[in-house]
């Protein structure tokens, strides 16, 4: 008797490899896209975050507007806000405007004294500016001059998205020129 495998027995077993072999690379494949899903999803949310660092830094610096009266009020020196955007005034810096053109894809930029714009972030889905007043009362989308003066609180909104990856950020900023001791 001859020792060995018949080619009945060597075909079977070629298939059950190769069917074990799918299986296996579906698994792989798998956990290779949930790892590309999450790093990206992981970079999109440290690039929002960094923008919104530098948003709340820019924003709670607003000061108070030194031609407000009466005196005992205090007002912040905000020159206009709409839904995409908000305006405002440093003393010894100048100009400030942090706004989206409300198209898909287009940077977030922050423009200061009249300087070149720099982009905070790119490939901004939405972004939406919302203000408030002591009581934490929504204040209209485009406030007026007399709205404004009583703006205490700016929520911003940053959503961006990239390859099919959405993340989206959100924080409320007091101003602090406008908080009891901050400035008056």
């Amino acid at each position: 008797m001859r020792s060995g495998f018949t080619l009945m027995e060597s075909i079977a077993t070629i298939v059950i490899l190769a069917i074990l072999g799918s299986i296996a690379s579906f698994l792989v494949v798998d956990a290779v896209d949930g790892y590309v899903s999450a790093s990206g999803s992981a970079q999109l949310h440290a690039e929002a975050s960094l923008a919104m660092d530098r948003i709340m830094r820019e924003l709670r610096k607003i000061e108070l507007d030194p031609d407000h009266v009466p005196p005992p009020d205090v007002a912040p020196h905000i020159d206009a806000v709409t839904a995409n955007s908000i305006n405002w005034w440093e003393e010894g810096v100048g100009a400030h405007s942090l706004s989206w053109s409300a198209t898909a894809g287009d940077p977030l930029m922050l423009a200061i004294d009249g300087a070149a714009a720099i982009i905070l972030i790119d490939d901004i889905t939405g972004f939406t500016v919302s203000t408030f007043d002591a009581a934490n009362l929504a204040l209209p989308a485009v406030p007026s001059a007399a709205e404004r003066e009583t703006i205490r609180r700016i929520a911003v909104v940053l959503t961006i998205q990239r390859s099919g990856i959405t993340e989206s950020v959100q924080t409320k900023v007091f101003i602090r020129s406008t908080m009891s001791g901050g400035g008056v």
